[in-house]
């Protein structure tokens, strides 16, 4: 019979050798964690991780970032207190950037297409890197955000009592209703959300990973107006220049042609790179062969296979967490592993 994870405890944060102790996570905010499983994991991930060192302290308010590892060099968060001042902001903190952490380890999919992209000067990969890395960290928001929303809904059911007002409110931002639907939080899950149901009406066109990767893609998509809480640039600018800091002599990403950066689709499709809503609209009403066809362009793009084999791992681990959430309970969840998974 699956079970939760052990609980995290304020014991094991003010470990002196725990790698999260600069940071004030409240009583609150620890029971909030604790009601998501992926959360809880990451955090122990990142603890035990030999990749990484202690996170450090971000003197610039607002700050929040993920260094990756490099050469002897360890990963680490860097984040400001700030963003530790409510027990949302802590999820949602600590969720991104360990979403960030999560792919980027040595050999796990963003660090490999990084890599590879150095290796073979290829500008354009490295520049999709980037923005993939950015749909992965917000993806992993918004599986964390869900995963405590239904945990929510069954302690209330289990206890018999209603939602409090509080976990309302939570929910109604987080789910993106009303006023919360064309931002943040709200904007993200229903962005993961739309992918998923649209895959359901066309059960067995799409596998779980192959909803999962398209989420990510969508939101790496929707982020690159967002600002950066470091450098203030757009992503869009953000990973254009690194791409360039980091492959000063090769060809710009965009002097690459479509044709090279992206298959090829007939004139009147959609491209999934400038319409990704628009590509999956006519990917899942499109016939058997045109299906697949599309589908392979979604799974062609950068990075590809790396990030498809990453999306397993991850769908993996979002079908324990529903085992575990129907063994407590016989409720079902608003959005089962492969969906929320969106595609996850």
């Amino acid at each position: 019979m699956s079970t939760f994870a052990t609980a995290l405890t304020a014991e094991w944060l003010a470990d002196e050798k725990n790698k999260f102790k600069a940071y004030s996570i409240s009583p609150e905010a620890l029971a909030m964690i604790n009601r998501s499983e992926t959360l809880k994991a990451d955090m122990r991930a990142y603890a035990s991780s030999d990749y990484t060192a202690d996170g450090r302290v971000n003197p610039k308010a607002g700050a929040g970032e993920y260094s990756t590892p490099t050469g002897k060099i360890k990963g680490y968060l860097h984040l400001a207190s700030d963003r530790f001042t409510t027990p949302e902001g802590t999820v949602s903190i600590l969720a991104h950037e360990l979403g960030h952490f999560r792919v980027e380890e040595p050999n796990a999919a963003i660090a490999t297409v990084r890599a590879n992209a150095l290796t073979e000067k290829d500008k354009a990969a490295y520049e999709s890197a980037c923005h993939l890395t950015e749909g992965y960290a917000h993806y992993n928001e918004v599986k964390v955000r869900e995963e405590i929303l239904e945990t929510n809904r069954l302690a209330a059911e289990l206890e018999q009592r209603p939602l409090t007002e509080q976990e309302v409110q939570l929910e109604s931002r987080w789910r993106g209703e009303g006023v919360h639907s064309s931002r943040g939080e709200g904007l993200d899950h229903l962005i993961a959300r739309r992918i998923s149901d649209a895959a359901r009406e066309e059960p067995g066109h799409m596998t779980a990973t192959q909803v999962m990767e398209a989420a990510v893609y969508a939101l790496a998509q929707n982020n690159r107006g967002n600002v950066t809480s470091n450098t203030r640039q757009t992503y869009g600018q953000f990973c254009e220049v690194e791409a360039s800091r980091m492959l000063p002599g090769a060809a710009p990403a965009g002097a690459m042609g479509e044709a090279q950066r992206t298959p090829q689709t007939p004139s009147k499709e959609p491209s999934p790179t400038d319409d990704l809503s628009a590509f999956l609209d006519r990917m899942l009403s499109a016939d058997d062969a045109t299906f697949r066809r599309m589908q392979q362009t979604l799974a062609d793009l950068p990075p590809g296979r790396e990030v498809i084999a990453e999306g397993i791992a991850e769908v993996n681990r979002q079908e324990q967490w529903v085992a575990q959430q129907q063994a407590q309970a016989q409720q079902q969840p608003a959005m089962d592993a492969p969906t929320m998974a969106m595609r996850h």
